[in-house]
């Protein structure tokens, strides 16, 4: 905008009625009081009066607290920081929207933190525990005409991620979480795909936590001793014949270990462990691809041979069949003959007053009395002869008939043994195409068994969930001791194997379920408070991990599963909620926070 000069303006107030020059100065006086420093912005020049002064207000100081940052002496907190040694072990951010703050943490601590703009009022962030799906560098919207997402984190398909953006102080992004610039190029350098993040309304941390009810791992594989008792010297069913008591499949067949130890003599056999079952059912497959791949070569080659036979059977068909034809052909032809021969006999035969009106008079003119004698004389003598041609075509007929239907049967009886083998081989295709689409499954889940496990346990549904590289590998039943009783959300996170390789440090993440704040949300179709159900009144304070822990009630089956594929970076999570319907495909379990 071009300044002012000092130049008075009465010569363009001249031209200017009294009550426009009276509205001028009001308005540029008020212009003067509304924009304090304005002509440090370049919008008026300079008076003869003194400038207004106006009293600058001071804003106070953001209230710090755990999520703001640590003060050294003397210095504000940084409004971002990042640490600069490496991270050790896996991470977890937090989100709080209420701060507008996000933090990282790692197994030591906190080691970042950054203001965000999270979504405006209409486009809220939603809460829950999320995981990193997708990372890009250089990402644009797809829902916001193209709108450029730096060092973009997808945490929803449904249009969640963290990103580079502007940073007002306040909310007002559409839904995703952006951060400064800088920060997010760090920030994208320092994850990875699958760093859970958990966004809340107030800030939350993760703290060192443990209790013997938490997931422990089995020892390395190639650390097991086996006991004298080998699998081929202990009975046990087949594999291939049982199922999950608990509802879900196993580790790696669908195999539970009480139905493989099970037999059928009823005397207990010594229990397998899982890996020496998951050997047992490896080895079971292994050879039922062997057996049926050597059966699926013999219902080839015997449906080649009879295929051969059926080809063979169906040429003397193909001979008899144009024979009979043939014949029937010709028997009907003299049938046919020996039938119009005696109706025409017959109508010469009749006596001539017989005939009447026009028949009489054509039979006269067409045919005299001496070539009516000879006619009839003519076809009498055919007829003579035609009794013994007919009953020799006869005969023929019928014996090319007889042999056409057994030549029939036979092709059919060998057509009916190729069809026969056919399906046996489609019913044996099929058999090892299920058995190699579960080998193909097993080497699936062998070719994932290296990366963290994530573990959902659900107070609702009485569930445990256990998903391992975005697939899901089982889920069973759960008791809660009163299950009425919200016991929050927790989120524990496996950071290292203890010394022993078997026993996981753990921190957690909790957040208490607090029932006010979910029932003042509920409204009815007006738009009033609606009326908040009764509910069972548990305090947040306890509402704690060892709460929830001392409460659930997990197989040992269901936890021996689970610990052959623990390991550091993975994850257990604790809800009164089911899982989010943004779960699914190429997700870890996404867990919404009321």
């Amino acid at each position: 905008m071009p300044q002012f000069s000092g130049t008075p303006l009465y010569p363009f107030a001249l031209r200017l009625g009294p009550r426009a020059v009276s509205t001028l100065a009001l308005l540029m006086a008020g212009a003067v009081l509304a924009a304090p420093h304005a002509e440090a912005q370049g919008l008026f020049g300079n008076w003869d009066s003194p400038p207004v002064k106006v009293r600058k207000v001071k804003r106070p100081p953001p209230a710090v607290t755990e999520e703001v940052g640590e003060k050294s002496k003397g210095k504000k907190s940084k409004s971002e920081s990042v640490a600069e040694k490496p991270a050790t072990g896996p991470l977890v951010i937090s989100v709080s929207l209420a701060r507008q703050r996000l933090a990282v943490y790692d197994s030591t601590g906190r080691i970042a933190e950054s203001p965000i703009s999270s979504g405006r009022v209409g486009y809220s962030t939603p809460t829950g525990v999320f995981t990193v799906l997708e990372k890009n560098r250089v990402h644009h919207s797809n829902l916001y005409s193209g709108a450029p997402m730096p060092n973009m984190q997808r945490l929803t398909w449904s249009g969640v991620a963290l990103h580079a953006g502007v940073l007002p102080g306040y909310p007002a992004s559409h839904g995703c979480i952006r951060l400064p610039h800088g920060f997010s190029k760090k920030l994208f350098g320092m994850t990875k795909l699958g760093t859970r993040v958990i966004v809340t309304r107030d800030p939350v941390s993760p703290a060192a936590f443990s209790h013997d009810r938490l997931f422990t791992a089995l020892p390395p594989e190639d650390a097991v001793v086996t006991g004298s008792t080998s699998a081929h010297e202990t009975q046990v069913a087949d594999a291939s014949r049982v199922t999950n008591e608990a509802g879900g499949v196993s580790a790696v067949l669908g195999v539970s270990a009480a139905a493989a130890a099970g037999t059928d003599g009823g005397v207990a056999p010594a229990r397998l462990s899982l890996r020496e079952r998951r050997q047992l059912e490896a080895e079971q497959l292994a050879a039922e691809i062997r057996t049926v791949g050597y059966e699926k070569v013999d219902k080839a080659a015997k449906l080649e041979a009879l295929q051969k036979e059926a080809a063979v059977a169906r040429q003397p068909l193909i001979a008899a069949r144009a024979e009979a034809e043939q014949l029937g052909d010709e028997l009907s032809k003299l049938e046919k003959g020996k039938a119009g021969a005696e109706r025409e006999l017959a109508m010469l035969q009749k006596p001539e007053d017989e005939d009447t009106g026009k028949k009489k008079r054509k039979n006269k003119k067409v045919m005299d009395k001496a070539k009516r004698e000879a006619r009839i004389a003519e076809l009498t003598e055919e007829l003579a002869e035609l009794p013994p041609e007919l009953e020799a075509k006869r005969t023929a007929w019928q014996a090319a008939d007889a042999a056409f239907k057994k030549a029939e049967e036979t092709a059919k009886a060998a057509e009916d043994k190729r069809r026969a083998a056919a399906k046996e081989l489609l019913e044996v295709n099929a058999r090892l195409s299920q058995a190699l689409t579960k080998e193909k499954a097993v080497k699936r889940r062998e070719a994932k068994r290296q990366l963290p496990v994530s573990v959902f346990v659900s107070r609702s549904k009485q569930r445990i969930y256990v998903r391992q590289g975005y697939e899901d590998i089982f889920n069973a039943e759960v008791t809660f001791d009163r299950p009425d009783e919200p016991v929050g959300t927790h989120v524990f996170t496996a950071l290292d194997y203890a010394e022993n390789k078997t026993t996981m440090t753990w921190n957690v993440v909790s957040v208490p379920h607090d029932p006010s704040r979910a029932s003042s949300k509920k409204k009815d179709k007006t738009g009033k408070a609606k009326q908040a159900e009764p509910a069972v009144q548990v305090s947040k304070a306890a509402q704690t991990p060892q709460a929830a822990l001392d409460r659930l009630t997990i197989s040992d089956d269901v936890r021996e599963q689970i610990a052959d594929v623990m390991k550091p970076g993975s994850s257990l999570v604790i809800s009164d909620l089911g899982i989010g319907n943004e779960t699914g495909e190429f997700t870890d379990f996404i867990v919404p926070i009321r």
